[in-house]
């Protein structure tokens, strides 16, 4: 079997069993052990590399694209074999996977590469917007700019580092009027902190913003989270992890095939956790069974 490996470095935390300098050494190891016969393998060192690699290998013929990195590198490399037919498999190596933990993808590296190589394979839908793919979650609002100093203001990574940036972001961040048009519904008209677009169900580390969301039922959930005061944090903050964020009180949810969300101002997009420009309106939409993933 023909395997095309692709590794971010820089993603996620060291491991103690697996450094970051070690990641391809011990993947090409255990996918031997698989019954991978050649490997190709990719280390990442900055936007563009995973999709390179990608059609690099779909080219030359492969029976398997694997990647080790978190939901960024993952939106990525799987926006490169939406449509193809070949499968992926997924080593977490983020620092919230919150993709893989949607999909109960293994976190040991491991046992995830014996996914990658004999689990289940399972299409699943994906979203686009304004012409770019996402998998899991797409945000505007207070979430994004959370993903935006995450990911520029902060050297380490990991669980830490993204909490304080939401209680910096929180102290900071003005709620907003949200326009939202739920495929060819009235449009509804909300204010809130911020308005996301789940395919998945959550951020990662067990934080479920859409619990009932399901990656193969053709639609959205959407969210929109009114203004964050402390009353609301302190009573209702536990919510995001049991599942039942919805029944909080000005929580608005609804699915959809095609969302449009507008707002006066333009604010930045977060896709899978990597920020893009801003703008004052968007359109989404469901792109059904588009990707192949190998899951457990």
């Amino acid at each position: 079997m023909i395997v095309d490996l692709i590794v971010n470095p820089a993603s996620g935390p060291n491991l103690r069993r697996v450094r970051r300098a070690e990641r391809v050494g011990f993947v090409s190891k255990v996918l031997r052990a698989h019954g991978a016969t050649t490997i190709r393998a990719t280390v990442t060192t900055g936007p563009g590399d995973g999709a390179r690699a990608v059609r690099d290998a779909l080219a030359a013929g492969t029976d398997r694209v694997v990647v080790w990195g978190g939901d960024g590198t993952l939106n990525e490399v799987a926006g490169a074999l939406l449509d193809s037919g070949h499968a992926l498999g997924i080593v977490p190596g983020g620092s919230g996977n919150g993709f893989s933990r949607g999909l109960g993808l293994p976190l040991d590296p491991e046992a995830a590469v014996a996914v990658a190589m004999h689990g289940r394979a399972r299409d699943i839908d994906s979203g686009l917007v304004d012409g770019r793919p996402f998998l899991n979650l797409a945000g505007v609002g207070f979430d994004a700019a959370v993903a935006e100093r995450f990911n520029t203001r902060n050297l380490r990574r990991g669980l830490v580092p993204y909490v304080t940036s939401i209680f910096h972001e929180w102290r900071t961040f003005d709620s907003r009027t949200f326009t939202i048009g739920i495929d060819d519904d009235a449009p509804i008209v909300v204010d809130g902190h911020f308005v996301v677009v789940c395919n998945g169900q959550q951020y990662g580390h067990g934080a479920r913003v859409a619990p009932g969301a399901a990656f193969d039922d053709g639609q959205f959930d959407v969210v929109a989270v009114p203004r964050i005061t402390l009353s609301r944090l302190v009573r209702h903050g536990w919510r995001l992890f049991n599942g039942t964020l919805p029944v909080v009180p000005g929580v608005f949810t609804a699915r959809a095939r095609r969302v449009v969300l507008s707002q006066s101002d333009a604010l930045p997009i977060h896709l899978d956790g990597e920020v893009f420009d801003s703008a004052t309106r968007r359109i989404f939409e469901v792109r059904p069974h588009s990707l192949r993933v190998m899951t457990p």
